[in-house]
């Protein structure tokens, strides 16, 4: 067994207590900084580096995840606290019900197709056996795995909200339009999958040998205990509208994080009118948004969260450094806030959206953290 966290503890410890005082709303002079350079995704990676057995060998995934490990661990004093991820996409459940999945070579697995025509096929469908339908069996072989494999902690696997797996079983057009024609329907469609996705995490902490309270990590950030076990993604609330989202989407994923004593959710982009809404989910505690450069989100979402919400501000890294977190340092107070910027080295933020450009992952990494220690140190 490859002994890391045993060996980083006290480093590790320190981490931890500075990302739950986000979570505590305590006063600081400066936040917790996550420097997310160990991706276990491969989207935005350079093509060369990815194996080609990625999906198929579980030795070759932890390997592959260790070696950004190690690299972070020698260069970084952040706040980072390394685990081990069974990426396999984002589409496990609605594999389980028959969605297809394509593996095209050296990119992430992907959802093609529905398995709703109507909405009435939800009286179809029955919950799925996490022993025997689509990748779940691989995903629960590959956190035993990993459990031997080193003394990182193991997170389930990519956990997508009530929404997102409905819109997957549905389409978006679908479920949008039968939001309206057949409401009744939906919520049927929506407790389906509330109660699959319940289900199937269940499963997987029995596997990652965490309790339902603790164990989740929201996009690779330790949420700690006392906080959740949940972390889920709800990157399509940004297309909803506030009304059809308090009632179709608000009330599943009440019931998901009080099933695990709270949690997160993350949504990518701008949704200005949904953040009062996420105030009524219960149990929630605490909001990942990869913000895109809109800074004007994360003040309103400071205002509204006050003493309630820790909020995790990330984004794939932008192009022009500087002047991206001179703006975001300056517009932001540091009471319950974590930084986490994503270095992918095939992508960067140019403007308010994410483009295609190479750059070196350390390079970009060390930058950015180097800056963010100046801006932090001078605003104190």
């Amino acid at each position: 067994m490859i002994n890391i966290y045993q060996k980083n503890s006290m480093r590790f410890q320190k981490s931890y207590e500075k990302i739950r005082n986000a979570y505590l709303q305590k006063n600081v002079k400066e936040p917790a900084i996550v420097i997310s350079d160990v991706n276990c995704a491969l989207s935005g990676e350079v093509p060369e580096l990815i194996p080609d057995d990625y999906f198929d060998n579980f030795e070759t995934m932890c390997k592959f995840q260790i070696k950004k490990i190690d690299n972070h661990i020698l260069r970084y004093r952040d706040d980072y606290i390394p685990l081990l991820f069974p990426w396999f996409g984002t589409g496990v459940i609605p594999s389980a019900f028959g969605c297809k999945t394509i593996f095209n070579k050296k990119l992430d697995p992907a959802v093609e197709g529905t398995v709703l025509k109507q909405p009435q096929d939800i009286k179809k469908l029955t919950l799925p056996d996490p022993y025997k339908d689509g990748l779940m069996p691989k995903v629960l072989k590959c956190i035993d795995y990993m459990r031997e494999y080193s003394d990182l902690p193991v997170s389930f696997t990519d956990c997508q909200g009530p929404l997102n797996i409905a819109i997957c079983l549905c389409g978006v057009e679908n479920l949008f339009i039968w939001m309206y024609e057949y409401p009744k329907y939906v919520h049927e469609i929506m407790e389906f999958c509330t109660e699959a996705l319940i289900q199937w995490v269940k499963v997987q902490k029995k596997h990652t040998g965490s309790s339902l309270e603790t164990g989740a990590y929201p996009h690779c950030l330790v949420l700690p205990e006392g906080f959740g076990g949940i972390c889920i993604s709800d990157d399509d609330l940004t297309i909803l509208s506030p009304q059809l989202y308090e009632e179709f989407v608000v009330p599943y994923n009440s019931r998901v994080f009080k099933a695990f004593g709270g949690g997160t959710l993350h949504f990518c982009g701008s949704a200005m009118h949904q953040l009062e809404n996420l105030l009524k989910i219960e149990g929630l505690t605490g909001v990942n948004n990869f913000c895109m450069g809109d800074f004007s989100q994360v003040v309103k979402m400071q205002e509204l969260y006050k003493d309630k919400l820790a909020i995790m501000v990330c984004d794939f890294a932008p192009l022009n450094i500087e002047q991206y977190y001179t703006n975001l340092i300056n517009a932001i107070d540091f009471k319950g806030v974590i930084l986490s910027p994503f270095i992918l080295p095939e992508c960067a933020l140019i403007g308010n959206k994410y483009e295609n450009i190479s750059r070196d992952r350390d390079q970009v990494s060390g930058q950015i953290f180097d800056t963010l220690q100046r801006l932090i140190r001078n605003k104190k």
